[in-house]
């Protein structure tokens, strides 16, 4: 663009690195495709001619309106879209033509008003043609100024609100109305009121839509290019020009987008789409915030659901162990009265009978302790299964219901939303997971595990004879073999029948000491080693949990760096946009009113 100085093209470059750091962002939390092609493009053409676009409806008159800027037919005009209909118009020393692709034109006009300026004459935002939308959409972000035009008849339609949208919304375009056909209102009663009511409609579906009222022209495109046919040098001096109101609108064309201005307007239109896009990605990063805060705070009430969980069972366990301990104690305690009572002279019989001897000591001491250790270490077992099992399903349920909390209305959200189509991935993930870890999980064949591997341990302190015992007999039969040690080798040595009177109190209290001794150590050890043992499989059934939700935390941790450095980013990025347009309004003065009007 010629009228760039120096001083410009560095601001521009400032804008073209804005604009590149923004496509960056923008790719990084996978924004729209279409958006990020088109920002690369904008950043790509800063320097290139001022480019003023001129949308509208098919039939509101655009290229009658382009005629009557230049006084002459230099845009067709016809009845129907044709597939060249985009047509570019730039400065030549002659009007020619040439054909730029399937669906575009360049035309080049030898007016002043083009120099250092392109015009895009494009379809009607109703156009049946898709490739026409497409290709006026990639013309949008380029735009330093849009040209909006709607008819008198058919003032601000839904097509154009939609387009409008796309380019206030989407691009934040400065832009100006032309209502053409303006003198469609002399047909009416009341032309002025006429006039009135449609261009407060214009105005109020701006302010509803797009959030601001813009500057409008309202002109007879078709009866002022007649008048300029007609008299090139003077058409003012028609009959009826003046009704035309296309002397206001040519004047603020001409005069308004003066150099100083144009240069204006071209260095904030970059600002202006920066922006929009900057805003964008703002209230994205704030959006998957408030799911990704709502996300954590669920995950952590989980984590806490299965400390609780944890303790629980670590106290259950703990419980048991003690129960074990204890029916041990009670045996311990029934043992000593048991060998104080039986390491007597009378009981020599019975001390010598070794079959006798035990099954005494078994109907005295043992007695059902057995039985309770079994039930005690099951019971131990089942809290662990049911625990388990159903934290299980509270977790899977759990999940199930923070997916739909945060995508109510969606059961696939958009995959170009890498951060909700991944967080929807992983919940399903985990949900089959939770399911398939349910409909597999045994408790029957779980609690044969756990207990053999209980037995596994106890088996250690009785031999390997015992090891195909229960947990109770093995217990018994520790302590029984312990009794049997302790009076086996007096009985053995065959001197209770000559000295019994004198040997016998002496190896009683002996007997006793070490009963107690040996028990006792099998209560610590065993105690010890069932408590690890159970503690084991605490930590085993609790890390299958943990490791459930592991992807969930996984992908939060990811997603809030993500959105914690695409808001540092933003903030920064924004920051950079308002230094370049105080430096912008410093060096080149504010941009006219269009450009002021445009923004919200």
């Amino acid at each position: 663009m010629d009228l760039l100085t120096g001083a410009a093209e560095a601001i521009l470059e400032r804008e073209r690195a804005l604009l590149t750091n923004l496509h960056g962002l923008l790719t990084e939390v996978s924004a729209d495709s279409e958006t990020v092609r088109r920002l690369k493009e904008l950043a790509e053409s800063l320097s290139s001619l001022f480019l003023v676009v001129v949308v509208g409806e098919f039939n509101a008159g655009k290229s009658t309106v382009i005629n009557a800027v230049f006084g002459e037919v230099v845009m067709e005009e016809g009845p129907v879209p044709t597939t060249d209909k985009i047509t570019v118009l730039r400065h030549g020393e002659r009007a020619e033509s040439h054909r730029k692709g399937d669906f575009v034109t360049e035309r080049f006009y030898p007016s002043p008003l083009l120099k250092g300026l392109a015009l895009v004459d494009t379809p009607g935002t109703n156009s049946i043609v898709r490739q026409h939308q497409e290709i006026t959409e990639d013309f949008i972000p380029r735009a330093d100024l849009v040209l909006f035009v709607t008819s008198f008849d058919r003032p601000l339609s839904e097509s154009e609100r939609q387009f409008l949208g796309f380019i206030r919304g989407n691009w934040g375009k400065q832009l100006v109305v032309v209502l053409n056909k303006a003198d469609m209102a002399f047909g009416e009663s009341d032309p002025n009121a006429s006039l009135a009511q449609v261009l407060e409609h214009i105005r109020k579906g701006f302010a509803e839509h797009l959030g601001f009222e813009p500057q409008i022209f309202p002109v007879a495109a078709r009866p002022a290019l007649a008048a300029k046919l007609k008299n090139p040098q003077g058409p003012e001096t028609e009959v009826g020009w003046k009704n035309t109101g296309f002397g206001e609108f040519e004047t603020f064309l001409v005069e308004s987008l003066t150099a100083s201005d144009r240069v204006a307007i071209k260095l904030t239109s970059p600002l202006d789409a920066a922006d929009v896009h900057i805003r964008s990605v703002s209230s994205f990063v704030d959006e998957h915030f408030d799911v990704l805060e709502r996300d954590e705070t669920s995950l952590s009430a989980l984590q806490m659901r299965f400390d609780e969980k944890e303790e629980q069972l670590r106290t259950a366990f703990g419980k048991a162990v003690s129960e074990v301990d204890v029916e041990l104690l009670e045996m311990e305690k029934r043992g000593v009265r048991f060998l104080n009572d039986t390491i007597r002279v009378s009981k020599l019989g019975l001390l010598r009978n070794r079959d006798a001897f035990k099954e005494e000591f078994g109907r005295q001491v043992i007695r059902d302790s057995e039985r309770r250790i079994e039930e005690r270490t099951g019971v131990a077992v089942d809290t662990l299964l049911r625990h388990v099992y159903e934290l299980w399903n509270e977790t899977s349920a759990h999940i199930a219901q923070q997916r739909r909390a945060a995508d109510p209305d969606a059961t696939k959200p958009d995959q170009r939303d890498t951060f909700l189509y991944n967080r929807d991935e992983v919940f399903r993930d985990v949900m089959r997971e939770a399911d398939r870890t349910i409909g597999a999980y045994d408790l029957n064949e779980e609690a044969r595990r756990i207990l053999e591997n209980a037995r596994a341990t106890a088996a250690l302190f009785a031999g390997a004879q015992a090891a195909a015992l229960g947990l109770g007999a093995i217990a018994a039969v520790v302590v029984a073999a312990s009794a049997f040690d302790v009076t086996g080798g007096f009985v053995a040595a065959g001197v209770l029948a000559a000295f019994g009177f004198v040997l016998l109190p002496r190896q009683r209290k002996k007997a006793v000491n070490e009963f107690t001794a040996r028990v006792e150590a099998l209560r610590a050890d065993l105690s010890k080693a069932l408590q690890a043992q159970l503690d084991e499989e605490v930590a085993d059934a609790m890390a299958r949990v943990h490791k459930l939700v592991e992807p969930l935390s996984r992908l939060l941790a990811d997603h809030r760096t993500l959105l914690e450095g695409a808001r540092s980013r933003t903030a920064s990025l924004a920051s950079e946009s308002a230094t370049i347009r105080d430096e912008v309004r410093h060096q080149f003065g504010e941009p006219p009113s269009v450009a002021t009007n445009a923004r919200e």
